[in-house]
C-alpha cells in the first residue's frame, strides 16, 4: 500500500497483506486513485545558448521554509497540490495532495542526514515506521559535501539532493517507443524550454527504505536472496515526444555471492547517457524481482539524485 500516505487506520492497510508497498490505491474512507497532475512549470525556463553545459545546482535556499524534521529539512510544497519543483533549468514532476491524506509523487528536495532503520512498525521489519521518515538517502546529503560530515550524525546537514518516489500503478509500462504525455508518467524531468540537450552526467544513490529493505524486508518487502536484483529506468524522449529505449542503473544486486548496494553517490555509466539521444525530458522508473504480478513492486519505490548535468545541442 502506498507509503507515503499517513493514514488514521495504519493498522488495517498492515493487514491487508495482499497489497503491494507501490499500490497507488488510496485509502481515505474509500479506494481511489491519485491522478498524476501533468501541470506545467509556474516558472518560465530560458534554454541557454547552444553549447552550454549546465549542471543542476541544488542550494541551501532551495529549503529556507523547508519543514524541519529529524536530520534535516525537505520541500515546504512536498504535500501541496500543483506545485513542481523548478530549478536551474530543470522542471522536476511532483504531484501531491493534503486533503484528508498526505500523498506525494514524483520529485522534492531535502538535506535530511538521518539513515536510521525505520523497518520496525507492527512486527519486524515492518512499514510504517518510515512514513514519517521518508527523506534521507543513504549517503547522508548531496555530492559534495565535506567528507567530514558523515552520514547519519546526529544535528549536521550537508548539501540538498533530490529524493524521487515512482508511483508505478499508473505509469505505462514498457513505454519505450510510444509518445509521451506529462500527465501520464509520475516521474519525469524536463530540461530547458524548447531546447534539445545531450545528458553528460548524473549521480544516483540509494534511499535508505529500498536499502533496508533489500537488506532485512520491511513489511512488504522481502530480504533480498541470490539471484535478486533492483534498478533505476531511465529513458530519454525526443523533439518528437518519442520514448527511448531506457538505460539500466543498478542499486541492489544479489547476482554475484553477495548483496552489493553502494551506499556512496554513484556516476551513471556516461555510454549508457550517450545512447539517449538529444532529449527534451528523462522519464524514471523502477524494476525489482521482489514484485507481485498485479501490485507492482513491494520493494519500496525511492531514488536520490544529484548532479544532473546536460548540454545544449539544438
Amino acid at each position: 500500500m502506498k507509503k507515503v500516505i499517513y493514514l488514521l487506520t495504519f493498522g488495517l492497510m498492515l493487514g491487508l497483506g495482499s497489497c503491494s508497498n507501490d499500490e497507488d490505491l488510496l485509502i481515505d474512507g474509500s479506494a481511489s486513485a491519485v491522478a498524476h497532475s501533468g501541470k506545467t512549470a509556474k516558472t518560465a525556463v530560458t534554454d541557454p545558448a547552444i553549447g552550454t553545459t549546465t549542471t543542476l545546482n541544488l542550494t541551501s535556499a532551495l529549503l529556507t521554509s523547508g519543514i524541519t524534521t529529524t536530520g534535516g529539512k525537505y520541500w515546504e510544497n512536498t504535500y501541496v497540490s500543483n506545485t513542481q519543483l523548478n530549478v536551474d533549468i530543470f522542471t522536476f514532476s511532483h504531484s501531491a495532495t493534503s486533503a484528508g491524506y498526505n500523498y506525494w509523487d514524483g520529485f522534492i528536495v531535502s538535506n535530511v542526514n538521518d539513515i536510521t532503520d525505520y523497518g520496525s512498525g507492527a512486527g519486524p521489519g515492518g512499514s510504517d515506521g518510515w512514513v514519517p521518515h521518508q527523506w534521507g538517502t543513504m549517503a547522508g546529503s548531496g555530492f559534495g559535501t565535506s567528507s567530514t560530515i558523515a552520514a547519519g550524525t546526529p544535528g549536521t546537514t550537508g548539501d540538498p539532493y533530490i529524493v524521487a518516489y515512482w508511483s508505478s500503478y499508473l505509469d505505462p509500462k514498457l513505454p519505450e517507443g510510444t509518445t509521451f504525455s506529462e500527465s501520464d508518467f509520475s516521474n519525469w524531468i524536463k530540461v530547458g524550454n524548447t531546447g534539445l540537450y545531450e545528458v553528460k552526467g548524473l549521480k544516483i544513490n540509494i534511499h535508505p527504505w529500498p536499502y533496508y529493505g533489500c537488506l532485512n524486508g520491511d513489511g512488504f518487502a522481502q530480504p533480498f536472496a541470490t539471484g535478486d536484483h533492483f534498478e533505476l529506468l531511465i529513458y530519454g524522449v525526443d523533439e518528437n515526444g518519442i520514448i527511448s529505449n531506457p538505460i539500466v542503473h543498478s542499486l541492489a544486486d544479489y547476482t554475484g555471492s553477495s548483496l552489493v548496494m553502494p551506499t556512496g553517490w554513484v556516476n551513471v555509466n556516461t555510454t549508457n547517457l550517450a545512447s539517449l539521444g538529444k532529449v527534451q525530458y528523462l522519464i524514471f522508473q523502477m524494476a525489482s524481482t521482489d514484485s507481485h504480478p498485479i501490485y507492482g513492486m513491494n520493494t519500496a519505490a525511492y531514488f536520490c539524485l544529484d548532479k544532473l548535468s546536460v548540454k545544449r545541442v539544438d
